[in-house]
């Protein structure tokens, strides 16, 4: 009977004994799934809110769209191309430390006053042009020193521009300086004579003629249509500061006129480029 009642004690006691290690471990594993749960909430929302922080702050810094169109049709204006060949590659808000965004003009006053704008960064594929402008973009402005490869066009004033083309002529070219100092005019007539004279020659010792065919005439006009060479209309790309016995072009067509010199011609827009090299294949094809 003694033997009969230790075996149950014994049986009971291993009972219990399980019962008490298996809601251990069913409370251990409950709260580590507590804690499992509790991190990935957290990891979640830490997430959630960092995207929420990084999305208001690119709203908040994002360029605003006249800006970015100020900025594109000025430089297309300049290079004479479509905006659409342009990409803004880079941009920062900016503090300019004068009325002039930090470019002043020659003998221009800049108030002395701190304006808020941008610092953008425009390309073409092959070129970088800098700029600065206020945080309306009603005023952009070039940085040609931080731009690379390009050169910045000035207006030619009214009172230097050369008379308009006579009636019968297509295409004009005055080319002056160097180092003989000597002024030369080409023509180019409708029908095809390529007539070369020199400036100031009383004896017209210097004048030649030398002829195209119509259909080449023809096909000349056609090219400054499609290379757009009215976007340069009274344009000076003047030479670097400082240089000296270059030679200025002068190019007219009806359309209007543009200047560039001889040290600067192979960091003109590319449109303006094709036509200075169609012109001169056309020259020096005349017989």
């Amino acid at each position: 009977m003694k033997l009969m009642l230790k075996d149950y004690f014994n049986i009971n006691q291993a009972r219990i004994l399980t019962a008490l290690i298996l809601t251990g471990i069913l409370s251990v594993t409950s709260g580590l799934t507590l804690i499992k749960d509790a991190k990935g909430a957290s990891v979640n929302l830490s997430l959630e809110t960092s995207n929420e922080v990084l999305k208001e702050n690119i709203k908040s810094n994002r360029l605003p769209r006249p800006v970015a169109n100020a900025v594109l049709q000025d430089l297309a204006r300049r290079q004479g191309i479509s905006a659409r060949e342009l990409q803004i590659i880079d941009y920062n808000q900016q503090t300019w430390r004068n009325g002039c965004l930090e470019l002043p003009q020659a003998d221009e006053f800049c108030t002395q006053a701190l304006i808020p704008g941008w610092l953008i960064v425009v390309s073409n594929g092959e070129q970088n042009w800098t700029y600065h402008t206020n945080q309306t973009g009603s005023t952009v402005r070039l940085n040609q020193k931080a731009s690379e490869g390009t050169l910045s066009p000035v207006q030619i004033p009214a009172s230097e521009l050369p008379p308009p083309l006579d009636r019968d002529v297509v295409f004009r070219q005055i080319s002056s300086g160097g180092f003989a100092g000597r002024t030369y005019q080409t023509v180019l007539l409708k029908d095809g004579r390529l007539i070369r004279v020199r400036i100031g020659d009383a004896n017209d010792s210097e004048r030649s003629v030398r002829r195209v065919s119509v259909q080449q005439v023809q096909q000349f006009r056609r090219f400054l249509e499609r290379s757009k060479f009215s976007k340069f209309q009274n344009l000076s790309y003047p030479a670097p500061s400082g240089a000296a016995d270059y030679i200025t072009f002068t190019l007219t067509s009806p359309e209007g006129t543009v200047q560039y010199n001889d040290i600067s011609k192979d960091n003109l827009p590319k449109n303006l480029q094709t036509v200075v090299k169609a012109w001169n294949h056309l020259a020096t094809s005349a017989q």
